[in-house]
């Protein structure tokens, strides 16, 4: 089965005629399925959990200013536009991703536990008030590599033993602008997949790196084969932020899902999962 299960509307607008470009696009690219997991920061309810990321002492101008843009839209109205999709027949699953953001776990799950989502994606973008992912010139000039990667696979074993999310999206994120510690990562790689393999998460396969600056896929195949030794399930992702990005490199996902023994991907509705013969 070949799907999609991460791509945005942020770029456009939550109306049927652009949801159907998504649509469009995925029977052109030959995907059986998409779900669209729109990020958290852009709907006003997710607001609280992330205020705390512009105010105070630590904070970074351009990162504030992006903040501040968002966080308009109403999930409400996402939800139901997802939904009257659905009853077009589209193949579409709802989903949300969700910045992992440690002591807000029982707003998030709060959240969560409102909207009917077939799955929830979780991920990790901020280390303190830093998002990484933002530009190599935010944050990164200034910062020891080594430190930065440390502190990111924590938050991304506190985001897996949170027991909030159903897939772990671009679980090596912090590779984005190519930056590389001189630590060891096997560690890490080994306790991420005893984590999500303990709380029965899966983890998630997205080609967009391959359109970021690292040049690469997320995760790194040693990564990856760590989480199928430990039986972890994955989802497919292409990451688009525009029409024309669903299912792109998604041939490349598959191949290195195959590589590192995988035959199988995670399907979900009303986040229950299936698993189907990998496409």
């Amino acid at each position: 089965m070949r799907v999609d299960y991460h791509m945005h509307l942020e770029m456009g607008s939550l109306s049927l005629d652009y949801l159907e470009r998504f649509c469009q696009q995925a029977q052109r690219a030959g995907l059986d399925e998409i779900g669209i997991s729109e990020h958290g920061h852009n709907f006003r309810q997710y607001r609280k959990i992330m205020e705390h990321l512009w105010t105070g002492e630590g904070t970074y101008p351009k990162i504030v200013s992006w903040l501040k843009k968002g966080f308009s839209l109403d999930l409400d109205v996402y939800v139901d536009l997802i939904q009257e999709g659905k009853q077009r027949g589209w193949p579409l699953k709802l989903g949300l991703e969700m910045d992992y953001i440690p002591g807000k776990e029982a707003e998030i799950a709060a959240l969560i536990d409102a909207y009917p989502w077939d799955y929830v994606l979780g991920s990790v973008h901020f280390l303190g008030k830093w998002a990484f992912d933002v530009s190599p010139e935010v944050g990164w000039p200034d910062k020891d590599v080594n430190s930065a990667y440390h502190a990111y696979f924590t938050a991304m074993l506190e985001a897996v033993s949170s027991g909030l999310f159903d897939s772990i999206t671009h679980p090596d994120l912090i590779k984005i602008f190519g930056h590389r510690p001189r630590i060891p990562l096997e560690p890490y790689y080994e306790a991420m997949a005893e984590a999500l393999a303990q709380s029965d998460t899966c983890v998630e396969i997205n080609a967009a790196g391959l359109r970021k600056p690292v040049g690469i896929i997320y995760p790194e195949p040693e990564f990856l084969a760590k989480c199928q030794q430990a039986g972890v399930p994955i989802t497919l992702a292409c990451d688009a932020h525009y029409p024309e990005d669903v299912g792109k490199g998604l041939d490349e996902a598959i191949e290195l899902a195959r590589s590192a023994g995988y035959t199988e991907v995670a399907i979900f509705t009303g986040r229950q999962r299936t698993l189907q013969p990998l496409g």
